[in-house]
C-alpha cells in the first residue's frame, strides 16, 4: 500500500460516530464480507451491514468531499477527497481507514487535483484517477509515496471512475462522457473503447468489470450491462424519479448495489433479472450519495 504523506496536517475530529447500535451491531467491530460502504459528498462515509442495517458513520480526519473508495489487500478502506475551497487548500487527497473504520489520516502525495476514483491490484499497487487538472492516473507502488503518472485519454471529467480487469493490466474507466474507455497500465498504451456502440442514458459514471469479461456501468437514468464484446445485453432502471445512478459495486452473489445521487437512495438489483431486491435511504439530503463499495 502507499504510505502516509506528511505534507498534510491531520485534523483532530472524532474517529467513529455510532448510529443507534444494537448489541449485534456493537459486536460487528470489523469490516466484514457483505458490508456496504457509502461515501457522501458532504464528507462522511456510512457503514451499513449486509442486511441494510446502519452500522455507523466513519468520521473523517481529512477535510474534503467523499468520493471513490477501495479496499487494499489488508482490509483497509481508502476514500478519495476533493477540495472544498476555491484555492484547494484543503482536501485534494486520499484518506485511509483501518479495518475497524478508524481514520489513519492521509496517504500518498502528488495529487494534481480532483482524485476521484481508485483501485488496488493483486500486488498491492494503487491506481488513483484524477478528475481535474492533468486528468491522469497515478500509480502508487507498495511502500512508495510518490506516484508514477499514466496519461490516458479523457472526455469530459478526467478519470472519473475506474476498475481493473482480471489480467491485472487493463484499466476500464469512464470520463463522464459517452464511452467506457480502456488503458493498458502494464504497457502504458491507450486501448480502444470497450463499448461496441453508443450507450443508453446520459454520461457514464461508475463501472465494475464482471467475472465473464463484461462490464456493468451506471450512466444517468439507467445502469447498463455490456458483454465481453462490449455489446449492450441488459439495462436496469429503478423508479422514474431516479435519474442519476452513480457509484455501484458487485456483491458476488449475482446482485449489485448502486447509489442514486439525486435521491440519496441505494438499491440492490439482481444482475440476471433486473429485479430490485433491496433498498435503503442514506438519510441525507438529495445530491449526497456518491460511491458504493461492498466488502468481500
Amino acid at each position: 500500500m502507499f504510505t502516509r504523506s506528511t505534507r498534510l496536517r491531520l485534523l483532530p475530529v472524532p474517529l467513529l460516530l455510532a448510529l443507534f447500535w444494537t448489541p449485534a451491531q456493537a459486536q460487528h467491530l470489523w469490516f466484514e464480507p457483505g458490508d456496504v460502504i457509502v461515501s457522501l459528498e458532504q464528507g462522511p462515509v456510512q457503514w451499513w451491514l449486509a442486511d441494510g442495517t446502519p452500522r455507523g458513520v466513519l468520521m473523517q480526519r481529512v477535510v474534503g468531499t467523499g468520493e471513490g473508495m477501495a479496499w487494499d489487500l489488508a482490509g483497509n478502506l481508502y476514500v478519495t477527497r476533493w477540495c472544498i475551497d476555491p484555492m484547494c487548500m484543503t482536501g485534494n487527497t486520499v484518506e485511509k481507514f483501518n479495518p475497524m473504520g478508524v481514520s489513519l489520516g492521509t496517504v500518498g502525495a502528488g495529487y494534481d487535483c480532483g482524485p476521484h476514483t481508485l483501485v488496488f491490484d493483486k500486488m498491492g499497487a494503487a491506481y488513483v484517477g484524477l478528475a481535474g487538472c492533468r486528468r491522469s492516473i497515478l500509480k502508487f507502488m507498495p511502500g512508495q509515496v510518490e506516484p508514477i503518472e499514466l496519461l490516458a485519454e479523457t472526455e469530459n471529467a478526467g478519470i472519473f471512475w475506474l476498475d481493473l480487469a482480471a489480467d491485472g493490466c487493463t484499466l476500464f474507466y469512464t470520463s463522464w462522457g459517452p464511452n467506457v474507455k480502456r488503458f493498458d497500465a502494464c504497457a502504458g498504451v491507450q486501448l480502444a473503447n470497450f463499448n461496441a456502440g453508443p450507450l443508453p442514458g446520459l454520461d457514464t459514471q461508475d463501472l465494475r468489470v464482471l467475472p465473464d469479461g463484461g462490464v456493468l456501468v451506471s450512466n444517468g437514468q439507467v445502469i447498463t450491462r455490456l458483454d465481453a464484446s462490449g455489446a449492450v445485453v441488459r439495462t436496469y432502471q429503478g423508479p422514474p424519479e431516479e435519474t442519476l445512478w452513480a457509484g455501484l459495486d458487485l456483491v458476488g452473489d449475482g446482485t449489485f448495489w448502486v447509489a442514486n445521487y439525486y435521491s440519496s437512495n441505494v438499491y440492490r438489483f439482481d444482475l440476471a433479472s433486473g429485479t430490485i431486491v433491496d433498498t435503503f435511504n442514506t438519510g441525507t439530503p438529495p445530491n449526497s450519495a456518491v460511491a458504493v463499495r461492498v466488502k468481500r
